[in-house]
């Protein structure tokens, strides 16, 4: 079941996100900033664990952007990061954005979901302010990847049932 973060979920959703920052496959999020913005989360829920999560940011101008996006390695493997890429979708269809962008290692997930790559420079400049806390800030290997929110909406026969 997928769900909106509360806010006694916040140190699950660290610790999840946490495995992936120590990679550099997600920025690290300090539990203040996690609680700051709890709304913003949501969380995939299985046998009462928090199996994945992602989170939505506005305040790109008409692009929304999913990040912090990781399934716990446990639970890999069993459709749920899409299921969360699926949801993420309909929440930020829900928004009056045009657009819903992904800095990704995920290529082939995204693009199976609609997605298509982007050059990077495409994307807000206000975006790489998060880059000063990225691993990999001076090479950065990520994929820009955006799906229309407004072709969603128009062609309610996507691939893509919201």
């Amino acid at each position: 079941m997928i769900r909106q973060a509360k806010y006694q979920d916040a140190e699950s959703i660290q610790n999840l996100l946490r495995i992936f920052s120590e990679t550099g496959k997600v920025l690290f999020r300090s539990l203040d900033d996690i609680t700051e913005n709890i709304f913003s989360f949501w969380i995939y829920e299985k046998n009462n664990d928090i199996a994945g999560v992602y989170s939505l940011k506005t305040g790109w101008g008409r692009f929304i952007e999913l990040r912090s996006l990781g399934v716990d390695p446990k639970y890999s493997n069993q459709g749920i990061g899409t299921k969360m890429v699926e949801e993420s979708i309909k929440n930020a269809l829900s928004t009056d954005c045009d657009n819903l962008f992904v800095l990704t290692y995920a290529v082939s997930m995204f693009a199976r979901l609609g997605f298509s790559v982007v050059d990077k420079e495409k994307l807000p400049h206000k975006v790489w302010s998060d880059c000063n806390a990225c691993l990999h800030q001076e090479n950065c290997d990520e994929t820009a990847m955006v799906i229309s929110l407004v072709s969603l909406r128009k062609n309610s026969d996507s691939a893509i049932r919201v």
